[in-house]
């Protein structure tokens, strides 16, 4: 059994108090095992941008749990602990715009990490380094953000994860703001880095036909809730989960003339009798998990049967 990097158990999120109060995130739970890329994947406001801030400690929590290598990260821990996560868990923000400081020139925005942890000298090796493993020519470090093209700033933004030597990184969107041309090229600098040192990914998204090129597992979030958890192909050959079916409708095939032809799908939640029979989490194949109740449950096992 592998062993798991991070372990999210029952966390909950609420933002606001008393009357205002709102459920961002519900009673979650995952786990990230060493080396393997996590997606979690969902509409806007779904929660998953939520999940991935309060992993490293944006966001504070409302209940529940985040193990990261043993250790409980969340809530209240000692400053020693605290510099530990900010170092072994980095953040690749959605918008390569707006998450780089316009003023700062580039070796100050990758190296502000590790500023006051090494001599000037060896900080602008680490900085030439960390630029060269994105792809990104050592000269860059004096220019500014506003000289570069969308897809030299996210390698930017990765570059300044990167110098941190962390053993986790969040990807939150990290292309979705990119061209279509330059997401292939940011999708195989990841996956590269990865192999290069071992890195686990939680990847975060809207877009699933992204998710299955480079997700090993995939949970899918509707409303603060995770719906379904499974591997990346056994999700999409045996996507029981009605939101789940939903979202692969809705990607875009390439052929026009079954892209005219294909049946979209709405998720209703209204239509299913949860007031009477209560949603739960539960195992229903081996690796393949789903939140449902039992009259959805003999359903899906029927389906299943029927495409074993």
């Amino acid at each position: 059994m592998a062993e798991p990097l991070l372990q999210v158990k029952n966390l909950s999120v609420v933002f606001g108090r008393r009357r205002s109060a709102f459920t961002a995130v519900n009673n979650v739970s995952f786990d990230i095992y060493r080396g393997e890329t996590f997606g979690l994947v969902g509409e806007s406001g779904s929660g998953k941008t939520t999940i991935g801030r309060a992993i490293i400690r944006v966001v504070p929590t409302s209940s529940g749990e985040v193990i990261f290598d043993g250790q409980k990260i969340n809530g209240s821990i000692d400053r020693s602990l605290d510099r530990q996560v900010t170092s072994r868990i980095q953040m690749i923000f959605q918008d390569p715009m707006a998450s780089l400081n316009e003023r700062a020139k580039v070796d100050y925005i990758v190296s502000e990490g590790i500023y006051r942890k090494y001599p000037k000298a060896e900080r602008e090796r680490l900085v030439e380094k960390a630029l060269a493993d994105v792809g990104l020519l050592p000269e860059f470090a004096s220019r500014f953000p506003h000289e570069f093209s969308g897809g030299q700033r996210q390698r930017i933004g990765i570059a300044r994860a990167l110098i941190m030597q962390p053993d986790f990184i969040i990807a939150d969107e990290p292309i979705s703001a990119l061209d279509v041309s330059i997401r292939a090229q940011v999708l195989n600098l990841l996956s590269d880095l990865q192999k290069q040192r071992g890195l686990t990914y939680l990847f975060i998204s809207h877009d699933l036909s992204v998710m299955r090129f480079i997700c090993d597992r995939i949970a899918v979030i509707h409303k603060g809730v995770i719906v379904e958890l499974a591997d990346t192909e056994k999700l999409f050959r045996h996507p029981l989960h009605p939101y789940t079916r939903a979202l692969l409708s809705a990607v875009p095939l390439p052929d026009p003339i079954s892209e005219r032809e294909k049946l979209l799908e709405v998720y209703d939640p209204s239509c299913h009798h949860y007031e009477t029979d209560k949603p739960f989490w539960t195992q229903i194949e081996p690796g393949h998990f789903v939140h449902a109740n039992n009259e959805e449950l003999t359903l899906y096992q029927k389906r299943l049967e029927m495409n074993p």
